[in-house]
């Protein structure tokens, strides 16, 4: 009986078989391959991971799921075909929001949950276009998950080489980022194996979709929708109102944590609206200019005594990519210092730290405030100066220092595509600008040009421009300790002694800077010895992006308050040395947009009006950037606060005038 009635069973288990689902042997063999590729991806994956057996675990059903519905179809009637198609078009921008989160280690749980609503209406958006387009739904969701996989993949690494993902300004900046590309190492990890895995999935779904509208009337009641939606999406994020009330705005400081909390696409989003800058309240020409002649007083804020004689130096200035003290942030030992030389110098030297605008990366802000004297914190969250905002009459040193009858050269062993230099510097007016293409000593550490060969071409360009020019500006722009920190056949020479932590990435840093200690030794050991006088300024553009527990363990014990914790972290040290007779001096807190002012007073150059009025506000506020300021008695304000000071709101109307309403 009992068999009886299980043959009956299977019998028509059998029926349901025939009836419902299809096979395709040729997928199947396919599928076969696949699963043990996963397989043998997964046994050579790095086991450092504290979640690792659970999500192997995850990842096997995710896999097996995968195979199955490659070779495994389920016949539906037009009903439940169309109900599947409908919600996995609906499913489809959770799962890329979730994708794309998880790729930065952000979980869509710790958002809030407007957050996790307006970022899913974002993605929602985005397919509903393509669906519009299409009319597919098939083509929809595998178009929509490619694109969304890609992104979250490309955020994941430009988050881990610069410590920050994509913001709206990089939209103007591909071709840097293919030209730095190729001193990363792209790390395959079993995350974005995992975001890899759920789009295959989702995209196997869909092509399972046959259901395609054929009504003309629902195309146009569907085309009608789609325009409202976009409606509601765009009146929501051009909404002041709403943006403010809901804390929506972009961090200006902060670009990690702004993207954790909003959700990655939303804070770009959130970001297009700011790209143009606004005009400041109560702005007029004229008042720019009275604040600017009120601000040309005769009392001066960085004073340095020099024995020139009337005679002009020749100035050489080094932005050096990526250089800094990581002591500046807490305390640690190393089995060699890698800052000996640096800090050894003491005649003739005035040195300090120099508050930049970036951190692990955009190096072009720190580039523009130097040059231009103008800061970023008037800008919206993430902007590109030299992307958007540079043009003939944009003024800057160069300007200055041409009025002085100097002969101006820009250096920097890269691509003129990167950050938009070779515009730029035309509109700067730089006599000579060297590129990669035009180096003379290519001495190569880590696939870039070392500090040492880029300050062997320094001096040989300089020698050649010195044969025909009284006087030389020389801006050169380093490449040597450019992220990310993961190359094998480099071996560090400095390690980290003190700490429980293992941080070869911050060791191969160090090393790094060693090496920069060194070639800077040989730049100024050159230039001591010329007859003419010379001044050499050094400085970094930002911070490295190492691993972030390093600086978690070294500030453990720290007191300082979280706004001198963020303040140290975009600081950066510099110094000034000359072969002549200069006033040692220190500054410790010196913003960046200050520090043209300070290389012109040891040069021993007069000040323009600009150069003038900053070196008067220096005197009120050392530091101006969009964390925030220091006044005079070394206290620090956020940025929120600060906006409202009145020397703060007359610099935006003075800055504005400068570089928007020049006639």
């Amino acid at each position: 009986m009992t068999v009886k009635y299980l043959s009956k069973y299977l019998n028509k288990m059998k029926d349901v078989y025939k009836k419902y689902i299809v096979l395709n042997k040729k997928w199947g063999v396919v599928s076969g391959c696949l699963f043990l590729l996963f397989l043998i991806f997964w046994k050579y994956l790095p086991r450092n991971f504290p979640t690792f057996q659970g999500d192997t675990l995850v990842m096997f059903l995710l896999d097996s799921f995968l195979c199955v519905t490659l070779f495994m179809r389920v016949k539906f009637s037009e009903y439940y075909d169309r109900v599947f198609c409908w919600l996995l078009l609906a499913i489809a921008p959770a799962l890329c929001l979730m994708n794309t989160e998880e790729a930065v280690g952000n979980s869509i749980g710790k958002m809030a949950f407007l957050m996790v609503v307006l970022n899913y209406a974002l993605y929602f958006m985005i397919f509903l276009v393509l669906y519009l387009l299409t009319n597919r739904i098939k083509i929809t969701v595998c178009l929509g998950m490619s694109v969304f996989t890609i992104y979250a993949l490309t955020n994941s690494f430009i988050t881990e080489f610069r410590g920050n993902g994509i913001r709206t300004a990089d939209i103007y900046a591909w071709k840097t980022a293919l030209n730095v590309s190729g001193g990363y190492s792209l790390v395959f990890t079993h995350q974005r194996g995992y975001i890899i895995l759920v789009a295959f999935a989702v995209i196997l779904l869909g092509l399972r979709c046959g259901y395609r509208q054929k009504s003309v009337k629902r195309r146009i009641q569907a085309v009608a929708v789609t325009l409202c939606y976009l409606a509601v999406i765009y009146n929501i994020f051009w909404n002041d109102e709403f943006m403010e009330a809901n804390a929506v705005k972009p961090f200006k400081w902060e670009l990690t944590e702004s993207a954790q909390k909003h959700g990655g696409v939303l804070d770009f989003a959130a970001g297009i609206p700011g790209l143009k800058v606004e005009k400041p309240a109560m702005y007029s020409s004229a008042k720019a200019q009275e604040l600017k002649q009120e601000g040309v007083r005769d009392d001066s804020g960085l004073n340095i005594h020099t024995e020139l004689n009337g005679k002009k130096p020749d100035i050489i200035v080094i932005m050096n990519e990526s250089f800094s003290d990581l002591r500046r942030r807490g305390n640690f030992n190393t089995d060699t210092e890698y800052l000996d030389y640096f800090y050894s110098l003491q005649d003739n030297v005035i040195r300090g730290y120099t508050s930049v605008p970036v951190f692990g990366g955009l190096t072009a802000n720190t580039e523009f405030e130097f040059m231009t004297g103008f800061s970023n914190a008037f800008f919206p969250p993430g902007i590109m100066p030299y992307q958007n905002y540079v043009k003939d009459n944009t003024p800057s040193l160069r300007d200055q220092l041409f009025s002085q009858g100097y002969y101006s050269i820009f250096m920097h062993p890269l691509s003129s595509n990167g950050w938009n230099r070779k515009n730029v510097y035309q509109a700067f007016g730089f006599d000579k600008a060297y590129y990669s293409d035009e180096w003379e000593n290519m001495e190569m550490l880590r696939g870039v040009v070392s500090d040492s060969g880029d300050y062997k071409d320094v001096i040989s360009r300089y020698e050649k421009a010195k044969k025909e020019n009284d006087h030389v500006f020389l801006f050169n722009v380093t490449m040597q300790n450019h992220g990310g920190y993961v190359d094998e056949s480099y071996e560090s020479t400095v390690h980290i002694t003190d700490l429980e932590g293992n941080y070869p990435f911050t060791e191969q840093y160090l090393s790094l800077i060693k090496e920069s200690d060194n070639a800077f030794k040989e730049l100024v050991t050159y230039f001591s010895t010329k007859e003419n006088p010379v001044l050499i300024c050094m400085f970094g553009d930002h911070q490295p992006s190492v691993e972030e527990e390093f600086f978690n363990e070294i500030q453990q014990d720290s007191k300082d308050s979280d706004i001198v914790k963020l303040a140290k972290k975009y600081q950066t040290p510099y110094i000034l040395y000359s072969n002549y007779e200069m006033e040692g001096q220190q500054f410790d807190n010196l913003s960046v947009n200050y520090l043209q002012v300070l290389l012109m007073e040891a040069a021993g150059l007069p000040l323009n009006d600009y150069q003038k009025y900053l070196e008067n506000l220096y005197k009120s506020y050392p530091v101006i950037n969009v964390n925030g300021v220091m006044d005079r008695k070394g206290n620090w304000h956020n940025w929120d606060e600060a906006q409202n000071f009145k020397e703060i709101q007359e610099y935006s109307i003075v800055q504005y005038k400068e570089l928007f309403d020049r006639k």
